[in-house]
């Protein structure tokens, strides 16, 4: 929870310390990009280990909220609608949020069945 934070946190910083409020827009990204997979997942009847036409269009759709996370801040630098220290700030900040999101989702794989 803290790592997240913090990154949402440099996310804000990259913007304020620019003073541009175009990246800020990246943190829709980061609300969205865990939910699909999180429905699927509270609504499937099998386990991750079978083919799950649910999970697996989840997965896809949570991989294009990701990469448009990225493709995002990269078309913003393109256009110089922000500077190179912005983007690059997000894109660390992208790539730490989205790896703590792939962290929990291993470390809390597991089905509960006691």
């Amino acid at each position: 929870k803290q790592w997240y934070q913090r990154r949402v946190a440099i996310t804000a910083g990259g913007c304020a310390l620019y003073r541009n409020w175009w990246p800020a827009f990246v943190l829709i990204f980061y609300i969205l990009a865990p939910v699909p997979y999180t429905l699927a997942r509270r609504f499937s009847e099998t386990s991750y280990s079978g083919a799950n036409c649910a999970l697996e269009v989840a997965l896809f759709v949570t991989s294009f909220l990701v990469i448009s996370a990225y493709g995002l801040v990269l078309v913003l630098a393109h256009h110089q609608t922000i500077e190179r220290g912005a983007l690059w700030l997000l894109v660390g900040a992208d790539t730490v949020i989205f790896s703590t999101i792939l962290a929990y989702f291993i470390l809390f794989n597991e089905d509960d069945d006691f």
